[in-house]
């Protein structure tokens, strides 16, 4: 107990002094030959003498002993440099640490995203990102874009894919990239793709789809393409959720339109019959965001905004 006090008091003392004196006795530690530690350092012998000296000082004891043939380490010297070396270690460890996170590079992320985005474009931009900032640890919540404002605006997420705009002025969104929207069909559907004209063929169909109401952009414009057919589609089940959309679909329960994100389905029984219509995924963030964390992901998603091959 007594040892590691001591210790303890040497390691609160050596952060108070001047780190140029102790790394430079532990390289003239390391050498113990004065000129050889002068030149590597670049500093002239006396100088070097003086920024050990000014170290004993403060200290209150001798930490080298030195002769005209050698140069060796007092018991003092010994138990210090041993320390100061860990400790050193230590330090430089967490300023490396430091620059990091000032870069970016570590720390946590929470990234909100509507589900249609998960089977192609976040896989990418995810695979992009950890490749640049491996120690970025990443959170991932699937949630609607109605309550995506309030989850960013209460800091429970730091950025998100949706596919409509923040209406919140303290938020601020980005198009990342625009996708076609497919007719979704079960495999034994009489529709296929060599006999399709439009959706005005599909007023009698039911449809399974996501609220058509006003209080999102998605949902209106869904509204506003199926008004441009004439009709008001068949509703006897709404969802918001891609995923189960599918597979209502592939069990025959009726027919959907979804984002183009969604033909790389999984789900066996379904075919996918392009639409021209297309829709516009936003990246949200809070306006003047300072993370360099949240910076370097939005950095990236215009990256791949900008490949040819997005979407």
């Amino acid at each position: 107990m007594h040892g590691n006090a001591t210790f303890a008091a040497i390691n609160a003392e050596a952060a108070s002094m001047n780190l140029h004196h102790i790394r430079y006795f532990l390289r003239l530690a390391d050498k113990l030959h004065y000129w050889q530690t002068a030149d590597e350092l670049g500093i002239t012998q006396s100088s070097l003498s003086r920024h050990v000296q000014a170290l004993e000082q403060e200290l209150g004891c001798r930490l080298l002993q030195r002769s005209q043939r050698r140069v060796r380490l007092t018991e003092a010297g010994q138990l210090l440099q041993a320390e100061w070396t860990r400790l050193l270690a230590e330090l430089d460890a967490v300023h490396r640490y430091a620059r990091l996170v000032s870069a970016g590079e570590v720390g946590r992320l929470r990234l909100g995203h509507v589900g249609s985005v998960a089977p192609q474009w976040l896989p990418r931009l995810l695979t992009a990102f950890a490749a640049r900032c491996p120690q970025v640890q990443l959170e991932l919540l699937e949630v609607g874009a109605a309550q995506s404002e309030q989850l960013l605006l209460t800091y429970q997420l730091d950025l998100g894919f949706w596919r409509e705009p923040a209406q919140n002025p303290a938020l601020e969104s980005t198009a990342v990239f625009s996708e076609p929207l497919v007719l979704v069909l079960p495999a034994a559907h009489p529709v296929r793709a060599g006999t399709f004209t439009s959706l005005a063929a599909l007023r009698e169909e039911r449809f399974i789809l996501p609220s058509l109401g006003e209080e999102g952009a998605y949902g209106r414009a869904l509204r506003q393409m199926f008004e441009g057919y004439g009709y008001e589609p068949q509703r006897t089940i709404t969802s918001d959720f891609g995923a189960t959309i599918l597979s209502l679909v592939a069990a025959g329960l009726g027919v959907s339109v979804l984002p183009a994100s969604y033909a790389g389905s999984p789900v066996a029984g379904l075919r996918f019959i392009p639409l021209p219509h297309h829709s516009t995924v936003y990246l949200t963030c809070r306006r003047n965001d300072p993370s360099a964390v949240v910076g370097n992901l939005r950095a990236e998603a215009a990256r791949l905004a900008a490949s040819p091959a997005v979407g």
